[in-house]
Order: C-alpha cells, then sequence, then structure tokens
C-alpha cells in the first residue's frame, strides 16, 4: 500500500512558501531599484567608497529593508489568492526589465498587496508597512518632487528668505546682505529628510509593539518639524555667511546636517516608541 500524503500538508506547505517568495521579490526589486546607482559608481571608478558610503542610501532604508523583511518571512502561513499570483507575476516581470523606477512600483504593488491581505497589527501586516514605507525615500519622494517640485522647493525658499530677512523671486532667495543670492535647487529640499524621517517612525512603530498613540503621532509631527527646521537653518547660514559657501554647502556642512538629522529621529523615535511600550505595559 503507498501511502499518500495528506493534501493539507501540501496546501500548508505551498501557503507557507508565499511570504518568503515575496521576500525574494522585493529583494530582487529592491537589488534592481538601486543599480543604477551601483552602475554609476562602477562607471565612475569609485566602487569602494560607494559601497563605504552605502551608495548614498540612508541607513535607515537599509535598517528598514532588513526589518521588513525579517517580519514578512517570519509570517504566519496565509492562503494565497489567484490575484495574488497574478500580482506577483506581474511584479516579478517588471522586475527583471532594466528600469529601476518600474522596480520600485512592483515593490510597492507587493508590498501593498501583503498590507491589504493582512490582519492589521500583525507581523505580515507589521513588515509589509515597513517594506511599502521604504519606498518612500527611495521612489515616491522623487515622484513628488518632478510633479510639484515647484511648490515644494517654494515652500522652503519661503522659510529660508523669511530666516534671513529677505524676499525671494521664485526659488531665488538673496543674501542677507544683498552681495548675490542662491537657487533653492531639489537637493535643498527638506522633502528627503521628511520621507526619511516618516520612514523612520513607521519602522520603529512597526518593529516593537505595532501600534500607533497620539503621542507617537506627536512625536512624529514634531521631528518632521525639527528636521526642517535644521534644513533651513543649515542654508540660512549661507544666506547670512555666503562668503562660507564651501564650509557650510560642502561635505563639512552635509556631515554635521546628517548626523544631527540622524541622531534626531533616532532619539525622538526611540523616545516615542519607549514611551508607548511602557504605557501600554
Amino acid at each position: 500500500m503507498i501511502a499518500l500524503p495528506d493534501p493539507g500538508v501540501l496546501v500548508r506547505s505551498k501557503d507557507a512558501s508565499l511570504p518568503l517568495r515575496c521576500c525574494g521579490l522585493i529583494a530582487v526589486g529592491f537589488a534592481n531599484g538601486i543599480s543604477e546607482r551601483i552602475f554609476a559608481a562602477i562607471s565612475a571608478g569609485n566602487i569602494l567608497p560607494a559601497i563605504l558610503n552605502t551608495f548614498d542610501i540612508s541607513i535607515f532604508v537599509w535598517l528598514a529593508l532588513i526589518a521588513g523583511l525579517l517580519l514578512v518571512g517570519r509570517s504566519p502561513p496565509t492562503v494565497p489568492k489567484r490575484s495574488d499570483w497574478l500580482l506577483i507575476s506581474a511584479a516579478g516581470m517588471g522586475m527583471l526589465l532594466p528600469v529601476p523606477a518600474l522596480s520600485w512600483l512592483a515593490v510597492s504593488g507587493v508590498g501593498l498587496s501583503l498590507l491589504i491581505r493582512s490582519t492589521p497589527g500583525g507581523t505580515l501586516w507589521r513588515g509589509a508597512a515597513i517594506l511599502l514605507a521604504m519606498t518612500i525615500p527611495m521612489f515616491w519622494a522623487r515622484v513628488l518632487m518632478s510633479l510639484f517640485g515647484d511648490a515644494i522647493l517654494a515652500a522652503d525658499a519661503t522659510l529660508i528668505a523669511w530666516t534671513i530677512g529677505s524676499a525671494r523671486n521664485g526659488n531665488l532667495v538673496p543674501f542677507a546682505d544683498g552681495s548675490g543670492a542662491m537657487w533653492i535647487a531639489p537637493a535643498c529640499s527638506s522633502l528627503t529628510n521628511l520621507s526619511l524621517t516618516i520612514l523612520a517612525f513607521v519602522s520603529l512603530v512597526n518593529a516593537t509593539s505595532g501600534k500607533w498613540s497620539l503621542a507617537t503621532l506627536g512625536f512624529g509631527l514634531l521631528t518632521c518639524a525639527l528636521v526642517v527646521l535644521i534644513n533651513v537653518t543649515r542654508i540660512s547660514l549661507i544666506g547670512y555667511y555666503p562668503g562660507h559657501f564651501e564650509l557650510i554647502h560642502g561635505q563639512v556642512g552635509a556631515s554635521v546636517a546628517g548626523w544631527t538629522t540622524t541622531v534626531l529621529i533616532v532619539v525622538v523615535g526611540w523616545i516615542a516608541v519607549r514611551r508607548d511600550a511602557i504605557t501600554l505595559g
């Protein structure tokens, strides 16, 4: 007599592989999404510095990728639907094309699908939320800048002009002494750091309790405001001291502002999630 495998075991085995397949897809999509930066570094012959600088990708993004994949990979088995497999197949085909934007769209689609199909607050839901938030600084922030760049840069220019006491003309802000002016470029916008702040808070909350509170939202909004303040302060210093442009706008100024922003996000974010952990008992 030949013993046949239990169909229920086969179904459970197939179900268990679904989160892992999604993890693999997202990892491939991430790699293809950053391939443009990798190829640029190789073409310029700056491979080692690029690796040490993590290809100019924030540490928050790398940590979010790891945390999100771990949560999704460790999530309980789920019953796949035909629509899920269709989406995964379409995402996989999109990731095979050498177009980074398509990869980020595919990662967003897979993350959103996992978020919708999972139980709010569960392991799969929390991991999907982190991975979906990861696409904000890597892709959607650039889409917003492409669509609404003039309005976003005008907002930054307005704050900077108000700080140094001058009147902006579009994205052009005169120096405080009237000796010249500075152009607020997309790279100078506060949008990038705002998107990283959102990612950091989404990651911290979902990697810990998985529960949002009014206090956590308040801490998040406060951090967003402080991140904008840091960026505006740095650029305003150029307006006050144009003779020190290279110092403030160069590597030194960028490093000081970057590390200050990073420490601020980590400290306030940790206070927020620790407070909720204590409150929730």
